[in-house]
């Protein structure tokens, strides 16, 4: 495998990455607004269901206590047969509808015949027996609410709240009946909103106003540790820049200057020797300047060219110098590419390292294709290396780090780490194709 893509070469500063502390916090704040508007809707809600259970009950209590100390004793004091009879009735019946609460009254036998009402008009008439007055004949209380009720008079509302309760008469079991306005059901659901709303959604808005401060600070502490992580980064990267540089110089200036110099004096002490000893003279020279060549690569793998604008292309290009010394035929065509941060710049030059070398050592291909170019990722501009060859393409696995070949998993992971993509195929017509799209703006 190649030089290890772990380490990343040097290409200047290392642009600072938006922080998404804002975002966080306007998410997080818009988050509890939602959550309070939902808590509201579901409150009101609630109060409503509340609100007519408690009338319903209400509603029953109260038709109970009107049959058992008002209608029940009217009704045992009446005469049987005599004119007038119901009259005291009528009149406790109209003291106690005086207040609006309640809106009729009437009392039925099993039949459906009307025996007494607030209505004088419906006594003795025939309806039929409800469902209402068969539970009440029954012994049981109902309440329901009657859009249409049967006996509705002129100039009453339309919607009433009907209950049903069991009355003991003269000799016969009764069913009573008390219509209520409706409307109070819709009152007393607005004072029960008035006490819950503001307990419920008071104590949520008190919550927000203790955390929104909480992750205003949370927001600003990692601000301030993002900046100071960019920070170190930074350093980081300077100070290995200056180490690269210093090594890659003392490689330059030592090792690689003594073997040059060694090759030219051996090239000049070649004539004076004995013919027989010259092809060893030879040997020697060739081997020193194979060590110098390793020596040169070792120094762009430790401190590579520039990188910027066209020196991409460049350097893309003097690193395919090995598949051409081994006979291999490398075409480039390397668009002119706008300006690319140097993380990402670093990633397609390592990518296409990495890939070349697998070329070089697994491919045995004879021509090998590079193609670098602006294209768009995600809406995004982006760059796309493509390398292909026409060699014996990819095995059924690229994953081969149990066997300690970790360039490929390295190379995908680096590009993704940076926003991009990584594909790995079949090239048309044979061999294999690997392409890299990376984002020219990762991060913001």
């Amino acid at each position: 495998m190649s030089a290890d893509l772990g380490s990343s070469p040097s290409a200047g500063p290392v642009p600072a990455r938006r922080t998404v502390w804002g975002r966080e916090l306007v998410a997080f704040c818009a988050t509890a607004l939602l959550v309070l508007l939902a808590v509201s809707a579901g409150t009101v809600w609630l109060s409503e269901r509340i609100a007519r259970a408690n009338a319903l009950e209400e509603a029953e209590r109260t038709a109970q206590r009107l049959a058992q100390f008002l209608v029940e004793p009217g009704l045992a004091q009446a005469p049987t047969g005599a004119p007038g009879r119901f009259d005291e009735l009528d009149r406790a019946a109209e003291n106690r509808m005086s207040d609006g609460s309640v809106v009729r009254m009437v009392v039925w036998r099993a039949t459906g015949e009307v025996v007494w009402a607030t209505e004088p008009e419906l006594v003795g008439r025939d309806l039929g027996p409800s469902d209402g007055v068969l539970a009440a004949i029954g012994g049981d209380t109902v309440a329901e609410v009657d859009e249409r009720p049967e006996t509705a008079a002129d100039g009453e509302p339309q919607t009433l709240l009907e209950v049903y309760t069991p009355l003991t008469g003269p000799g016969e079991q009764l069913a009573f009946e008390a219509y209520f306005a409706y409307d109070g059901i819709a009152r007393q659901a607005a004072r029960l909103r008035g006490q819950i709303i503001p307990m419920a959604i008071g104590a949520l808005v008190v919550l927000q106003l203790v955390q929104v401060p909480i992750a205003t600070s949370l927001a600003r502490r990692v601000r301030r540790q993002e900046a100071e992580r960019t920070a170190l980064v930074q350093r980081n990267v300077e100070v290995s820049d200056r180490e690269r540089r210093a090594i890659a110089a003392d490689v330059h200036d030592g090792p690689v200057q003594d073997l040059a110099g060694v090759s030219y004096a051996l090239s000049a002490l070649r004539g004076s020797l004995p013919e027989e000893r010259q092809p060893t003279v030879d040997k020697l020279v060739g081997a020193i300047r194979h060590a110098v060549q390793s020596l040169r690569r070792l120094m762009v793998d430790i401190y590579p060219p520039d990188l910027s604008g066209p020196g991409l292309g460049v350097a893309i290009s003097d690193s395919a110098e090995p598949l051409r010394a081994a006979g291999i035929e490398v075409l480039i065509d390397a668009a002119p590419l706008p300006e690319t941060p140097p993380d990402v710049t670093a990633a397609i030059y390592r990518t296409a390292k990495e890939a070349l070398a697998n070329v070089a050592h697994h491919a045995q291909a004879k021509r090998t294709w590079i193609t670098l170019e602006e294209t768009v990722l995600r809406g995004s501009p982006a760059v796309r290396l493509e390398v292909a060859d026409d060699g014996v393409g990819f095995p059924a696995s690229t994953d081969r780090r149990a066997e300690g070949h970790l360039g490929l998993a390295l190379l995908r992971d680096r590009v993704v780490g940076l926003g991009g993509t990584v594909t790995l195929g079949d090239r048309l017509g044979g061999g294999a194709l690997l392409t890299a799209v990376l984002p020219l703006h990762h991060g913001q």
